[in-house]
């Protein structure tokens, strides 16, 4: 389960820092003007809230029968993930982002090791992407 498309809002789908120079970076010197006033409309519009996608999770499970759910969006804790497996809002927890920041996050929590997911969703990895740079976690924090 998604938030949508990166059709209509970028950050819908991708919610936390907006990385407003590297986004600026990517668009063509007649493009950053407008580009800094839309760019600029979104800061603080799509904050990072853990779980993002869970209630309507919750709402699109029941009626799924035997159809598996994954759920994305922003979950950083592993009880959060634990729970939500646990309680049945979803069948598998999705994410892209930590994976970027952590590539071993798996073998992380398999040795038990349940510190929360250090991605704090700056998004500088794919402001990368969009300037045709490898994606890689380029958080300075």
């Amino acid at each position: 389960m998604s938030s949508g498309t990166t059709n209509y809002s970028y950050m819908n789908m991708c919610r936390g820092d907006v990385p407003k120079a590297e986004l600026l970076k990517s668009l063509s010197w007649w493009e950053r003007p407008l580009g800094r006033l839309m760019i600029g409309r979104l800061e603080g519009k799509y904050d990072l809230q853990e779980g993002y996608n869970l209630e309507a999770a919750k709402l699109i499970k029941p009626v799924l029968g035997d159809t598996p759910l994954l759920l994305v969006g922003g979950l950083r804790t592993v009880s959060h993930m634990e729970e939500v497996l646990e309680r049945g809002y979803a069948d598998f927890i999705s994410m892209s982002r930590p994976f970027i920041r952590e590539p071993f996050l798996v073998d992380r929590i398999k040795k038990g090791e349940t510190a929360k997911v250090s991605c704090v969703s700056c998004n500088r990895c794919l402001a990368a992407v969009a300037n045709g740079i490898p994606a890689y976690c380029y958080n300075v924090r």
